[in-house]
């Protein structure tokens, strides 16, 4: 399999950690990280600073709640609070 050039393989990277950082913001950060765990093992070997830039997202998404925040979640406008 042919590899990718420097300009496809940042492109793609660039995709990937922009699709985590939104999936671990919408509330599923650890699916998130086991996701980015493998981007990063299939990267570090042949694509060290790619690798790196992974690792970043991955440090970010540690520290992102597990859940949505219950403070910004509201009643629908129909239903009575009790």
């Amino acid at each position: 399999m042919a590899a990718p050039d420097d300009d496809t393989l940042v492109a793609t990277v660039d995709v990937l950690l922009r699709a985590l950082r939104a999936l671990g913001s919408a509330g599923r950060p650890d699916a998130a990280n086991r996701l980015a765990a493998r981007a990063w093992l299939a990267l570090r070997d042949e694509h060290p600073r790619q690798a790196e830039r992974v690792n970043g997202t991955m440090h970010h998404l540690v520290r992102l709640p597990t859940e949505p925040c219950a403070s910004t979640a509201t009643a629908h406008p129909t239903q009575e609070r009790t």
